[in-house]
């Protein structure tokens, strides 16, 4: 019965973290695109599903503790070492489902940096043009008494389809 629970578990976070994958593809076409109501959308959709994954997680590593539990394994011993204890049928699936739930891990952060990246060097981009438009901002300003202050009074506002 543990075996099935973890089984599960280990299916809907892979399944969760996927989509997850998915919508943060979908939040760098928003960007690219400038659409902005769609990015917010995006952006809340991302939230809701990174509540879900969390609570996956914890019915994940549940599941895991029971399991252990059942198996009476040490505190010390790893999931292929519990995993190895199973019957090959339970063991070979429960390795296969661990395997694909880490490159679901590893898909989720590559395109979490791969879009850290671009947001990062579009605005470093913005910034120096905006330096070279506007000179006197560049840098941080200060007031006589020493403090930090705006640059200029002037709003600034960009429009444009790049």
């Amino acid at each position: 019965m543990q075996t099935k629970t973890l089984k599960r578990a280990l299916r809907k976070e892979t399944r969760t973290l996927k989509d997850y994958s998915d919508l943060q593809k979908s939040l760098q076409q928003a960007i690219n695109k400038r659409k902005w109501t769609e990015l917010n959308k995006e952006i809340d959709a991302l939230r809701l599903l990174a509540d879900k994954i969390e609570a996956l997680e914890e019915d994940r590593i549940q599941a895991y503790q029971m399991l252990k539990g059942s198996l009476q394994a040490r505190e010390r011993e790893g999931f292929t070492e519990i995993v190895a204890r199973l019957p090959a049928e339970d063991r070979d699936e429960l390795i296969g489902l661990y395997r694909h739930l880490k490159a679901a891990v590893i898909r989720v952060k590559a395109s979490a940096g791969l879009l850290n990246y671009y947001v990062q060097s579009m605005s470093e981009a913005l910034r120096q043009i905006l330096e070279e438009l506007f000179p006197h901002r560049k840098g941080k300003m200060y007031s006589r008494t020493g403090k930090p202050k705006e640059a200029g009074d002037e709003s600034l506002m960009l429009y444009g389809n790049a």
